[in-house]
C-alpha cells in the first residue's frame, strides 16, 4: 500500500493534469476529503513533499498545492491526459515526442491506426506538446482536414486543401506558423498526394500552373488506415502506430469508458449510475471502430435514461445494460474467461458513480454505517423496544457481513488469494494477528465471516472519508453497556488502524467494529445438508459437481457416476457407503436423471438412518428420445414438436393418475375429511384426495413420505401450511373464497378472474365532470388495471369502485395540470414495502403509457395505502 506521502503527491499530480479547475494547485481538505485522511496528516505529508522540493504551495489564500515546474514539465500534461499514455501508447507518445522537438522541423511523421482509434486526439496532444516546448509559438493554429469528409467531391476538397484561385483560402495558408493535420491521407487521389510529398521534400506548395509558396512554417502530419500504411512508410521518417481497442488491456479500456461517462454526466448535468454489470459488458465488446464506436455507444445510452429523468431535475440518471445495442449485451457471454481482471477492477461493487462536477467517483457501495442507521430507524418508528432493536441490528450486522463473506470451504489459502485481490495485504495480515489473539483474550472462536468482514471493512474505511458520526449516540451507549469486553477489543483495533495508517476513528466507528466482534461463537456442531448428483454414464456427475462447486465456492456437492456397465448391486452399496460418508448430519438431497436411480434410492432410504429428499431431471432420458427422433427424421420442427408434445403428455399423464392432493387439518380427521369431500364432489381434476389430520410435524413428515412411495403429491390444502419437501400450499381459505366451479383454478394455481364491477353509470358521472380525460381511453385501460389490482390485494366490489374513481381522477388531475398531492408517508412505505411499490409502479404504466403522464411516487404510496387498507 501506498505511504500518505505518496498518495498524496499522486493527488496532486492527477487532478492539476485532470483539468482546468485544478491548474493552480488543489487545497489541503480536497486532499483530504478524496483520500479519507485526517487534515493533520495531510498537511504533514505535503509539507515534506515541499521540502523534497517535490510540490510548492501558494502565497495567498486558500493556500494551494501543486507540482514545481520541473516536474510539471516533465510529464507533459498535454500527453499525460491521453488514456494508456504510460501504456499501449507509451512508445507512440516517445515517438511523437521525439519527432515535435527534432531540429528543424525535418521529421515527417504519418499516423497510423485503424478507424476510430483517437488519431484526432493524439494529433491535437501533439500540437498542445509543441505549444508547451516552445516548438510552437502562443496561439498557433490547428488546422485538422479530414478527407473521408470529402469522399464524393475531390474538387472541394482541392479547394479546402489547395486554396482556389490563388493560396490564400488554402489549409496551409490558414495553418501558418501552427500545425495542419491531413486525416485519412490515402483517401486523396494520386495528383494530390504527391502535391503533399513535394510539400514534405520542399517545405512549398507548387500550384498547376508551377508557382511555388513558401509554407515551411507548417507542421505537417498525415494518417492513414493501417491497411495502406506499407504504401508511405518508406516516405516518411516518422510512423506512429495506435493499437485497436480490443489491443489495449482492460485497465486502459476501463479509464477510456470511466471519461466518457464522466463527460456525460458534466453535459446532462446530472450525475449517473452505472451498474457494473454494464461496465463489464463494454470492456468486453469487440467495437469495429474502437474508441469512437465506445463513445457513441455510451452517449446513447446515456440519452436513454436522460430520457427516464428528463421531468425529475433532481434524480440521477441509472444506465442500465438494456440501454446498449445487443452487441454489447452478448459480450457477457466472455465473462468468464476475464473473470480475474474484471473483479480486480470492480470487485463485487453494484454501481459506478459519475458526479456531474467531478467525474468518475469510483465504486458504489452502501455505507454500512447508514444501511445499520437506516435499520435502527426503522424499527423505532415502529415501536420496537430497545433490547430488541439491539438483537436486530446485530443480525442485520451479520446479514451484512454474509454479503462480502466468502463461503467456507477445505481450502483457506484459496479463499485468502481470492481476498487479496481487493483487500490490501497489510490489512490482511494486521487483522489476522488481532482476531488470533482476540480469541485467547474473549474466549471464543470467530467465524470466518467475521475475519471477512472485518478486512473488507477496514479496507472501505482506510478510503473514507469519515468526518461526521455514522450511528446514533443511544446505540453508541447501548454497545458499551452491554457489550464492554468487544468494545475494548475494538478499541484495540482502531489503535491498530491507527499504527499502520494514521487514521484516527471516532467513537461511533469503533462501536461499529465492536458489532463484528458480537458474532455468535462458532458451533462445531452445527450441520447442512449437502447434494449428490446420481447420473449415467461416465464422469456426467462428476462434471455437474465440478461445475457446482466451482461457481459456488460451497464445496458441498457430490457425485456417483453410474456407468452403464455397473450392476444394480454393486452400486446399491457404492452408493450406501457414499451417502453415509457425505452426509453431514441434516440429509441429502439427490438429483438424478433415470427412473432405476429412484429405485435404489427408495431402497436405501429404508435400510440407512439418513435422510434422502430426491429431484428427477430426465435429462438423459430425453436425450435418448431426440436422438432416436433424429435418425428417423429430416424436420427438426417435427422432432421439436413431438418431443415436446410427449413430455408435456407423460406430465399430464403422471399428473391424473398418480398425483395427489393432501387436506390437512389440526383439530381432528373430521375437518380434513370434509375438505376432502369438497374437493371430490366439485374438482374435474381426476386427482386422488388423501385426508391426514396429523398435528406431529415428524408423524406428519413420515405419513407423506409414505404417500410419496406411491403417489406424486400436487399440493396441500388445508388449514395450516406444513411446509414439507417444497410442496405448495393452498390455504383453505382460497378453496372456499370462490364458486365451485372456480375450484380447479385455484387448484392448479392459475388466476382467478377478478369480479368485475358495473362502471358504466360510473362512467356517465365522470364525462360529465372531466375536462381533459377521454372517457373511451378510460374505458380500455382501467377495468384491467383494477382487476391486476383486485387479484394482486383481494379487494371486495367497494374497494374496487374506490380504486376505480381515485385512478380516474388522478388521471384528470395530472391532465389538467393540478399540483401533485404529497403524501408524508410515502419514503417509510417504499423503504418498507419495497415489493408492493415496485408491483404497483408496474401496474400504473398501461396509465401512464395511455395518457402519456408520470405517476410519482406520492401517488403510489397513497394506492399502496388503499389496497393496502393502511
Amino acid at each position: 500500500m501506498k505511504s500518505i506521502k505518496d498518495a498524496v503527491y499522486e493527488f496532486v499530480r492527477q487532478s492539476v493534469y485532470s483539468g482546468p479547475e485544478y491548474a493552480n494547485g488543489v487545497e489541503t481538505k480536497e486532499i483530504a476529503a478524496a483520500l479519507g485522511k485526517q487534515r493533520s496528516n495531510i498537511s504533514t505529508a505535503l509539507n515534506e513533499l515541499i521540502k523534497e522540493g517535490r510540490l510548492i504551495k501558494s502565497d495567498g489564500r486558500p493556500v494551494l498545492y501543486k507540482l514545481t515546474e520541473t516536474i510539471k514539465e516533465n510529464n507533459y500534461p498535454e500527453f499525460g491526459l491521453l488514456v494508456g499514455h504510460d501504456g499501449s501508447l507509451k512508445s507512440a507518445v516517445q515517438l511523437a515526442k521525439a519527432a515535435i522537438l527534432y531540429p528543424k522541423r525535418s521529421l515527417n511523421i504519418l499516423i497510423s491506426s485503424k478507424g476510430g482509434c483517437g488519431t484526432t486526439y493524439f494529433a491535437t496532444g501533439m500540437h498542445g506538446y509543441a505549444l508547451a516546448k516552445g516548438v510552437l509559438k502562443e496561439n498557433a493554429p490547428f488546422v485538422k482536414i479530414n478527407c473521408r469528409h470529402y469522399t464524393n467531391n475531390t474538387a472541394i476538397l482541392d479547394e479546402d486543401l489547395f486554396g482556389k484561385d490563388g493560396k490564400d483560402t488554402s489549409a496551409f495558408e490558414r495553418a501558418r506558423g501552427g500545425m495542419l493535420f491531413i486525416d485519412c491521407f490515402d483517401l486523396l487521389n494520386v495528383r494530390q498526394q504527391n502535391r503533399i510529398f513535394t510539400f514534405l521534400d520542399t517545405g512549398c506548395l507548387v500550384d498547376e500552373s508551377g508557382q511555388s509558396a513558401d509554407y515551411s512554417d507548417v507542421y505537417l502530419m498525415l494518417s492513414c488506415s493501417a491497411s495502406n500504411v506499407t504504401q508511405y512508410n518508406q516516405r516518411f521518417s516518422v510512423v506512429i502506430e495506435l493499437p485497436e481497442l480490443s489491443k489495449r488491456p482492460l485497465t486502459e479500456r476501463f479509464d477510456l469508458i470511466n471519461a466518457f461517462f464522466g463527460a456525460e454526466a458534466q453535459n446532462s448535468k446530472r450525475s449517473i449510475e452505472v451498474t457494473s454489470e454494464t461496465i463489464k459488458a463494454l470492456l468486453l465488446t469487440d467495437f469495429v471502430y474502437n474508441v469512437k464506436e465506445l463513445r457513441n455507444e455510451i452517449v446513447t445510452a446515456c440519452a436513454n435514461a436522460y430520457v427516464r429523468v428528463v421531468n425529475e431535475n433532481d434524480k440521477n440518471m441509472v444506465v442500465v445494460l438494456n440501454d446498449f445495442s445487443a452487441k454489447v449485451k452478448r459480450s457477457l457471454l466472455m465473462e468468464k474467461e476475464h473473470s480475474a481482471e474484471l473483479n480486480e477492477l470492480l470487485s463485487d461493487h453494484p454501481y459506478i458513480q459519475y458526479d456531474q462536477d467531478k467525474g468518475y467517483q469510483g465504486k458504489r457501495m452502501e455505507s454500512v454505517y447508514h444501511n445499520i442507521q437506516r435499520q435502527y430507524e426503522a424499527l423505532s418508528n415502529r415501536g420496537v423496544n430497545p433490547d430488541s432493536i439491539e438483537n436486530t441490528i446485530n443480525t442485520h450486522i451479520k446479514n451484512l457481513f454474509n454479503k462480502y463473506s466468502y463461503h467456507k470451504n477445505e481450502d483457506d489459502t484459496k479463499n485468502l488469494d481470492q481476498l487479496s485481490k481487493i483487500v490490501d495485504r497489510d490489512v490482511i495480515k494486521m487483522v489476522t494477528i488481532f482476531l488470533d489473539g482476540m480469541e485467547n483474550e474473549l474466549g471464543k472462536k470467530f467465524k470466518s465471516n467475521v475475519f471477512y468482514g472485518l478486512c473488507l471493512h477496514i479496507n472501505s474505511l482506510i478510503k473514507m472519508n469519515t468526518t461526521h458520526q455514522r450511528i446514533s449516540n443511544d446505540q453508541i451507549v447501548m454497545t458499551i453497556q452491554n457489550h464492554p469486553k468487544e468494545y475494548a477489543a475494538a478499541s484495540k483495533l482502531a489503535n491498530l488502524i491507527y499504527e499502520h495508517y494514521e487514521l484516527q476513528l471516532d467513537l461511533s466507528e469503533i462501536v461499529i467494529l465492536a458489532g463484528f466482534l458480537m458474532e455468535p461463537e462458532e458451533d462445531e456442531a452445527e450441520s447442512r445438508p449437502v447434494l449428490l448428483y446420481i447420473m449415467h454414464g461416465n464422469g456426467t456427475a462428476s462434471s455437474l459437481r465440478d461445475v457446482t462447486n466451482a461457481l459456488t465456492q460451497c464445496e458441498n456437492a457430490y457425485s456417483y457416476d453410474l456407468t452403464l456397465e455397473t450392476d444394480s448391486h454393486t452400486a446399491m452399496e457404492e452408493l450406501r457407503i457414499l451417502i453415509q460418508k457425505i452426509d453431514r448430519g441434516a440429509g441429502i438431497i439427490v438429483i438424478y436423471d433415470m427412473g432405476s436411480i429412484k429405485t435404489m434410492i427408495d431402497a436405501l432410504m429404508e435400510e440407512i438412518d439418513v435422510k434422502i429428499r430426491y429431484m428427477n431431471i430426465p435429462v438423459t432420458l430425453i436425450g435418448i428420445d431426440v436422438a432416436r427422433k433424429c435418425s428417423m427424421e429430416n424436420d427438426i420442427d417435427a422432432v421439436y414438436h413431438i418431443v415436446n408434445k410427449e413430455i408435456w403428455n407423460l406430465r399430464r399423464k403422471h399428473d391424473t393418475r398418480n398425483t395427489v392432493i393432501v387436506t390437512l387439518c389440526h383439530t381432528g380427521e373430521g375437518g380434513a375429511l370434509h375438505l376432502k369431500n369438497y374437493i371430490d364432489q366439485n374438482s374435474r381434476l381426476g386427482l386422488k384426495t388423501i385426508a391426514l389430520a396429523i398435528s406431529n410435524r415428524t408423524k406428519l413428515l413420515n405419513e407423506v413420505m409414505e404417500i410419496r412411495k406411491t403417489y406424486t403429491i400436487h399440493a396441500f390444502v388445508g388449514t395450516y401450511d406444513p411446509k414439507l419437501l417444497g410442496i405448495p400450499f393452498i390455504p383453505i381459505s382460497k378453496v372456499f373464497d370462490v364458486a365451485s366451479d372456480q375450484l380447479d383454478r385455484v387448484l392448479m394455481f392459475e388466476p382467478i378472474k377478478a369480479p368485475t364491477a358495473d362502471y358504466n353509470k360510473v362512467y356517465d358521472r365522470l364525462d360529465e365532470q372531466f375536462k381533459y380525460t377521454s372517457i373511451a381511453k378510460l374505458k380500455s385501460v382501467l377495468p384491467s388495471v383494477v382487476d391486476e389490482l383486485t387479484l394482486m390485494y383481494s379487494l371486495n366490489s367497494d374497494q374496487m369502485l374506490g380504486i376505480f374513481v381515485h385512478l380516474a381522477c388522478l388521471v384528470e388531475r395530472i391532465l389538467s395540470g393540478g399540483k401533485p398531492v404529497k403524501n408524508p408517508e410515502t419514503d417509510k412505505i417504499i423503504q418498507t414495502l419495497d415489493d408492493d411499490y415496485r408491483m404497483v409502479s408496474k401496474m400504473m404504466k398501461k396509465l401512464e403509457k395511455t395518457f402519456k403522464i408520470i405517476i410519482d411516487d406520492n401517488e403510489i404510496a397513497t394506492i399502496i395505502m388503499m389496497v393496502k387498507k393502511i
